[in-house]
């Protein structure tokens, strides 16, 4: 989710979005848990230690267009 308020979070992804991704990819839904979702998150939380890199491609992109 996007957000043009300056007060609000800029981006998420939610439970549903991660559920969404995993049944794109073919895992049954029996296959996202709880744990399978913790684990995600965990993942995602430790692929976004380098976030402010990846915003700093946005602003330049954006720049561009």
């Amino acid at each position: 989710m996007v957000s043009t308020n300056s007060e609000e979070t800029i981006f998420t992804i939610s439970r549903q979005d991660v559920i969404n991704c995993a049944q794109e990819m073919g895992l049954p839904a029996e296959a996202i848990t709880d744990e399978f979702l913790a684990q995600v998150k965990m993942g995602v939380e430790w692929g976004m230690e380098y976030w402010a890199e990846t915003v700093k491609a946005a602003i330049k992109f954006a720049l561009k267009s």
